[in-house]
């Protein structure tokens, strides 16, 4: 009878421990690396906007997109007065910038490598790595020390590794090898903190990033002006 038990017992235990591992198994959102799908960032803001645009009007969260050959951004205010997205090309380091205002579509689409309006080209940053890590969204992440070369302000960022090269090509977190997950964005006047709330690994289209009608080409100037005029 002893010996029975000690059996089931020893069953039971093998049958549990396989239990926890599919079970902790399941909890994991996606592979170590992925190389396409989307995320969605809480957004708050560490400075106050203008009299123009009050703060509860202002976007709360941002999707971002990604495949092996694409990434994309995108935003709008939470009354539908504007949209914004940028479609940025990983494999000729261009990108496109697009804004709809009320019914009025706009687009800048560049020939050559530059930051896209929408993260401040002004803004610098150097980075020091580190060993710490941090869980968002279930996703086990890398810290890093951010320092703004302008204002020497220092913030953290934390980041996922992926498998696509240049993931942040274009933003003044090129240096970083790896998927932004918790970062400060500095887009005008206004400074936001970006946190990611949802991770999702899935195939994204090619689809997904192309243009859609309606949209007037515009030059540089023209959209910095509409940029200057709409944000705080």
């Amino acid at each position: 009878m002893k010996m029975m038990l000690r059996r089931v017992k020893s069953k039971l235990f093998i049958i549990s421990f396989f239990i926890i591992i599919v079970c902790n198994s399941c909890k994991t959102p996606f592979r170590d690396k992925i190389s396409e799908g989307c995320i969605q960032y809480d957004i708050s803001y560490d400075s106050p906007s203008n009299k123009n645009f009050p703060m509860q009007l202002l976007p709360k969260t941002m999707d971002f997109k990604f495949n092996r050959n694409f990434a994309s951004y995108s935003l709008q205010d939470r009354v539908g007065l504007f949209a914004i997205t940028i479609i940025i090309n990983l494999q000729k380091h261009n990108h496109i910038t697009m804004i709809k205002v009320f019914d009025k579509k706009y687009l800048y689409q560049s020939d050559r490598k530059e930051t896209p309006i929408f993260f401040n080209p002004e803004t610098k940053y150097s980075i020091k790595f580190s060993n710490d890590t941090i869980r968002l969204a279930g996703i086990l992440c890398k810290n890093a020390t951010v320092t703004e070369i302008q204002t020497n302000k220092n913030f953290n960022v934390s980041y996922t590794m992926i498998d696509v090269k240049y993931p942040n090509l274009g933003t003044p977190y090129e240096k970083i090898d790896g998927l932004l997950m918790d970062f400060h964005l500095q887009m005008k006047n206004l400074a936001m903190k970006l946190t990611a709330n949802k991770v999702e690994e899935k195939v994204i289209n090619e689809d997904d990033f192309r243009i859609p009608k309606g949209y007037k080409l515009i030059s540089k100037k023209q959209m910095e002006d509409i940029f200057t005029t709409l944000l705080p």
